[in-house]
């Protein structure tokens, strides 16, 4: 019995020694610990870097000029139709051609007129000096072949007129007209793209729109096109579209026979370019206080360092605030804190 009172004191001497020389450890600081637990960190000084900024918008390619064709005639059933959507046709070619029979029949009842005209102007102004007819009677004779000749001349130009002709010469993109169908004044039958020329009509929104500069750089990828293609920018539109607030940015484009107008366009316009320092992405943290980098100093030990971000490209940050010989830590985790003392290893 003796023996077990004995081994339970030790034991419970043992105890509260240990526990003694755990409470009498006095709290370690911020960043200190065992050598083996020191944190490592990948450094990086700021290189300047040059990048363009740039506002990725969509749109559709449309004829840098539309051409409406319609016809002269009224009311005139269309015959033949010679154009088709494609199409490359020159000034003057014909599109379609109206029904002229109306018309013709108009002429010969109108020759007939202005004959019978004629013949009574030359009875009377033969006798005029007679005294057998009145001045006024001659006259009128006179006004009523003038009247009756550009009555004749109108409906041989009607005629002419039932040949429907391209005004401009390009590529026919629409066709409205259909044999069958009656012609009116008022109703486009084609649309011909002026020269040939397609453009792509970008709808880039107003907090860029101002800042689009002329004639910028401007890569397209075209729908239907393997290789994206380079334009630059025509016009910017001074009009805000309400609808959807945007405005219209017109961009030239080479010449290519692929481009069909309609077809959808991602595009990138080249906004400025910016010069400054660049640090990793992985190296921005932000909170309350606004973004910041971690960085090392001479002694090793943590710093933080206000940073005013401009433009992120790919993996890298431009920023101002920082200088090149700065020892920016690369990738900081939630680890990371002011103060902390730190171990640098080379980048791989």
């Amino acid at each position: 019995m003796k023996r077990k009172v004995l081994f339970l004191v030790a034991v419970l001497g043992a105890g509260a020694y240990a526990a003694f020389s755990f409470s009498s450890d006095e709290p370690k600081q911020a960043g200190q610990g065992k050598p083996g637990d020191t944190l490592r960190v990948t450094v990086t000084n700021p290189t300047e870097q040059r990048v363009i900024e740039r506002v990725g918008v969509t749109g559709t390619l449309v004829p840098r000029e539309e051409v409406t064709v319609v016809a002269e005639v009224a009311n005139a059933r269309i015959l033949i139709v010679s154009a088709e959507v494609g199409d490359h046709v020159r000034k003057g070619d014909t599109l379609a051609v109206l029904d002229a029979e109306g018309a013709r029949l108009q002429i010969a009842q109108m020759e007939a007129e202005y004959a019978k005209a004629r013949d009574e102007f030359s009875r009377v102004d033969t006798i005029k000096d007679t005294g057998a007819v009145s001045t006024g009677l001659v006259i009128e004779k006179k006004k009523a072949v003038d009247a009756i000749k550009a009555r004749l001349e109108e409906a041989r130009l009607a005629v002419r007129r039932t040949a429907v002709t391209a005004p401009e010469g390009g590529i026919v993109f629409e066709r409205r007209a259909t044999i069958g169908g009656l012609a009116n004044t008022s109703e486009v039958l084609f649309r011909i793209a002026r020269h040939g020329e397609i453009e792509a009509e970008l709808r880039v929104p107003e907090g860029s729109a101002s800042r689009v500069p002329p004639a910028a750089a401007v890569s397209l990828s075209i729908s239907g096109q393997a290789v994206p293609s380079l334009g630059t920018v025509r016009l910017v539109s001074p009009r805000i579209d309400a609808s959807d607030r945007s405005a219209p940015v017109r961009v030239a484009i080479p010449a290519n026979d692929g481009l069909k107008v309609g077809a959808y366009v991602h595009a990138d316009i080249a906004l400025t370019t910016v010069t400054a320092l660049a640090v990793p992405g992985t190296a921005i943290q932000r909170d309350g206080g606004g973004a910041f980098v971690w960085a090392v100093e001479a002694e090793g030990r943590i710093v933080r360092h206000a940073v005013t971000p401009l433009l992120q490209q790919d993996d890298v940050t431009l920023v101002t605030g920082v200088t090149s010989d700065l020892r920016v830590v690369a990738r900081a985790g939630s680890l990371v804190r002011s103060g902390d003392a730190v171990k640098i290893v080379e980048a791989r």
